[in-house]
Parts: C-alpha cells; structure tokens; sequence
C-alpha cells in the first residue's frame, strides 16, 4: 500500500494519496504511514551570521531572534545547516514556537503507522547543490533559497491572499530582495539557476494560464535569473477539480536524514521502507538454501552409495587377511632351519684358512718360526673374576692363534718377534700376546717361544659396530 503525503501550509493540511488530494483545517487522523512536509504555520526561518563556536548557536539564535521582536516565547531553535565563514559561521535555521512544536510533534508520534516529519527549510536545502537556488511556492507563502560557493542566500514572504494579484506583488518584490541579496555576496558573479516548486496549484479556466507559470515568469524577470519547474504531477480533490503539484518531487527528496523524529522512529521507517527489499531478498536467499539443499541432498546419497561400497571392499580386504592368518603361523621346523642358516651365515664369514696362513707365512719370512697356527675360542675369564685382557670377538668375526719360536740366526737379533707383529699389523691384524702354555700374559717365553692371538679384520668392524 502506498505512503501518504502531507503539507502543512497556513493552518491547512493537504493529504496527497496517489493521485488524490485532500483539504483539512485540523491535524488530519493518518492511517498509513506518511511524510509530513510542515512550515510549522509560518515559523521564523532564515540565514543568520553568528561569531564564536557553532555549539552556542541555539542559543544566540534565540537572544538576536528576541531582540529583533522576531519572537516573544520560548521557541525550538532547528539548525538546519552550519557553514564556516571566515572567522565566524553561518547557519540556516528554523524557529518554531515552543508550544506549537510540541502539539506538532506529538501528534505525528501519536500515529497509528509511521509518520516522518519533516521541516519545510530543511527539504528546501536537501534539494540544493552550489549554483542551484530553489523556489517554493506553498499556498500564499514564497520562500527562495540559494546555496553558493561561499554563502547561503534565504528570502521567505507571505502574500496577503491567494489571489493572483497579491500573489505577483509578494512574488516580484522577493525576487528583487534576492537579486540584490546575490549583488551583495562574494559569489555575485557565480552563475546560478533557480528551479520552481508550487505544492498545490488549480487548473486555470478555459483560456487561461498556470498561476506557478506566471509567477515563475515574474521571478526570472525580476531576478535576472533562468527559472525552470519541477516535475509536476496533475491531481484531483474530493470535489472533481484538478490541480498540478510538485508533490513527486517534494516526496523524492524527504528521507529520514532530514526528519526530526526521534532515532527509533527513523529506524522504524527505514525498516519499513526496507522490508520489500528485504522479503525478495529473502525470498532469493530461500531459493538459494533451497537449492543447496537439494544439492547437498545429492550429494549425501551418493556418499552413502560410495561408503556402501567402500563397506564391501573393505569386508573382502578383512575376508582376505582372516585367510592369510593360517598362512603366517611359524611352520614347528623353523627354529631349526633359522639355526642351520645362522650357522651358514657364521662360516661364511669365518676364517679363511688359505689367506689367513699365507699373510702369515709372509708376516713370518726372515724372521722366525711358525710351530702352529690353528682358530681359537675366546680366552676364559681370568681366574678370581678378574675380565679377559680382550672382549671375545663378534660372532661373524675369528681369532686365530699362532705359535711359534725365534731362533737366532734368523733376521735381526732380538728384533725377530717385533718384526713380525708389525707385519701382522701391516696385514690388517691385531696380535694380542699370550703365554704358549696358556698361563698368562707375556711378550716372549724362555727359549725363543711366542704365542699370538690374531683378530682378523672382520673381527674388528663387528666389534666396532655399535
């Protein structure tokens, strides 16, 4: 359903619904919800320069309005804008008595639907950009309003009636206030275009000419400036007779930003005004879930399919290891091969008799004797609990024990045996002396004899190895 749109002007309240249109001498009872455009039945507005902080213009306001006899009561003091001029500021503003302001703001809180009230002064400014000046022409009221690079220009006059002739006089004396207004001000040679706006206008007789088209034409002419109309929008009262309006234009540019009604009531409107908006939004965001649910719908089943199948494979995995359980148990024979091979593996890496008489017999050439050379098990722990001089060797290593004797004759005196170790060591072994008799430990016997225990080269890796 659409929104009502209301003007107060002179005592008198103008109903716009569509294409209709509707008089009232008292605050009209809204049924929906609406936008009250109010002068606040002409309430002082104007532009006023002012010195110091902008946060004590109210009350200056207040103190020149009282001392120019432009009141005599308690007022609402509304700012509608606050530019910085030079050292002070200027301010558009809007005084409204005290106990009228009250009434008013009352009844638009007291409406069973939303209703937004908005100052005249102030949609006169929402609508203006520099070098734009805008007329409003309210019932027998005309109000101008410019805002230029560096100042703001605000003419308001009240016909003595609506009649054309009052209404032409009142119309070209404003227009020559505000030309001279502009030949005063820094930006008079600033180009400026003024648009018309006439909220209620009746349609001429037969012949006859728009009154706004007339008036507008004696604005431009007295001004000096280009005058150009809003869009307007014909209309019809209860009684049949049609009129044009600019109420289209006027209802484009009210919005909350501009209203004085309190946060939550602008919240509750702009929540109203946003909730076409916000169903076909989620009306989409439905269809969206839907359709992602529908998806998300496909895509469980087939997971189920592939866990059902990946159920099946898994069970023939398990069907297969239960069978390799018979397969993996250790055959009763297993302990005796695993002994057989470890042997094998042992006399593969054990001595080699062949090698290990030749490096040797060549350790042993000039020098001494060779009695014997035969494998040997590791020494037995000394007696008393005292360790062997050596560590036994790694089980895949061999020690060989040599015997023999140094004759005299042989190779250099009393070098013979160290000439001999020293070749075994050359070889790769590691000769440890022990007594021939197996006795204990000593270097050479009485009578030339030696015994050597030789750790072979494998030997000593495995005991290396951690």
């Amino acid at each position: 359903m659409s929104q009502l749109h209301v003007i107060q002007q002179q005592g008198q309240w103008l109903v716009f619904d569509g294409r209709n249109v509707s008089r009232s001498d008292s605050r009209p009872r809204l049924q929906r919800s609406a936008v009250v455009v109010s002068d606040f039945e002409n309430a002082v507005s104007n532009v006023i320069s002012l010195e110091g902080s902008p946060a004590h213009a109210v009350a200056l306001i207040e103190k020149r309005l009282r001392s120019d006899g432009l009141i005599d009561s308690e007022s609402k003091i509304l700012i509608h804008k606050t530019r910085g001029v030079g050292a002070g500021y200027q301010t558009l503003f809007t005084a409204v008595p005290l106990d009228l302001w009250q009434q008013t703001y009352a009844w638009a809180e007291a409406q069973p639907d939303h209703c937004l009230l908005i100052p005249f002064t102030s949609l006169l400014f929402k609508s203006l950009r520099p070098g734009l000046g805008l007329v409003l022409q309210s019932g027998r009221q005309v109000s101008v309003l410019a805002v230029l690079k560096h100042d703001m220009v605000y003419r308001t006059a009240l016909a003595y009636s609506e009649d054309p002739s009052d209404l032409a006089m009142t119309v070209g004396a404003l227009a020559e206030q505000f030309a001279e207004d502009l030949g005063t001000g820094e930006d008079n040679l600033e180009p400026l275009s003024i648009q018309w706006c006439p909220v209620l206008v009746r349609q001429p007789g037969e012949g006859g000419s728009w009154a706004d088209d007339d008036l507008r034409e004696i604005f431009s002419a007295r001004s000096g400036l280009p005058v150009t109309s809003v869009p307007l929008r014909q209309v019809v009262d209860e009684h049949g007779n049609e009129y044009r309006s600019g109420i289209g234009w006027i209802q484009s540019m009210a919005s909350t930003s501009i209203a004085v009604n309190p946060l939550g009531s602008r919240i509750a409107w702009f929540a109203e005004g946003a909730l076409p908006i916000a169903s076909a939004a989620s009306l989409v965001f439905a269809m969206i879930l839907g359709a992602l649910g529908a998806r998300w719908a496909l895509g469980a089943r087939e997971a189920n399919v592939r866990s059902d199948q990946l159920g099946e494979e898994i069970a023939a995995i398990e069907r297969q290891i239960d069978g390799l359980h018979a397969r993996e148990a250790m055959p009763d024979d297993f302990p005796a091969t695993q002994a057989f091979i470890e042997r094998a593996a042992r006399l593969q890496n054990g001595a080699d008799p062949s090698a290990s008489l030749a490096l040797v017999r060549d350790a042993a050439a000039g020098q001494v004797r060779i009695l014997r050379v035969r494998l040997e098990e590791p020494p037995a722990q000394a007696a008393q609990g005292m360790p062997a001089p050596q560590p036994a060797p790694a089980a895949d290593g061999y020690t060989l024990r040599v015997d023999g004797v140094a004759d005299a004759w042989r190779g250099t005196a009393g070098m013979q045996v160290p000439t001999f170790v020293e070749r075994l060591r050359r070889a790769g072994f590691d000769p440890q002396p022990v007594d021939p008799q197996g006795g204990g430990l000593n270097t050479r016997s009485a009578g030339g004899f030696f015994s050597y225990l030789l750790k072979s080269p494998l030997s000593q890796a495995a005991e290396s190895r951690p």
